[in-house]
């Protein structure tokens, strides 16, 4: 029985060295990664640290150039609101000082229109023909709805 515990220490002292190997293998080939992510860190430090910087530069000068488009927007609509102001105001004035009082001119010139229109209505008509008394049925279609 003494030989299968000295077979099996054996055995024990086998798979210890063999973990040990695989412990050896697994640190030299966690530093070998180490260095390669170091190296590529390194590397992706170099070439893309200018490419955000020109990328910060760019959103900056963009937020600049949002600021200036808005306060030319304000700029514009308190000019375009006081000229609307004044033009109604200037609407105001001129229809209180020239429309209001040429209504009553306007209200003459409609009655002499009007009179003019009885006028030549009244020498067109020929007195020397009798009144033609209108037949129902006559030329009616111009009534037709």
């Amino acid at each position: 029985m003494e030989s299968w515990g000295v077979f099996f220490l054996g055995v024990i002292a086998v798979t210890a060295v063999v973990q040990a190997g695989f412990l050896v293998g697994l640190v030299v080939f966690g530093l070998r990664l180490a260095r390669r992510l170091d190296a590529l860190q390194t590397r992706l430090d170099r070439e893309i640290s200018p490419a955000l910087d020109n990328f910060n530069r760019v959103s900056r000068a963009a937020a600049e150039i949002a600021d200036l488009a808005t306060l030319q927007a304000r700029r514009l609509d308190v000019a375009l609101a006081d000229t609307i102001e004044r033009v109604e105001e200037t609407t105001a004035a001129i229809q209180q000082f020239v429309v209001r009082p040429l209504k009553p001119i306007g209200g003459m010139v409609a009655f002499l229109k009007g009179l003019q229109r009885g006028m030549e209505v009244y020498f067109k008509f020929d007195r020397s023909t009798p009144p033609r008394r209108r037949v129902p049925g006559e030329d009616d279609e111009h009534l037709f709805i």
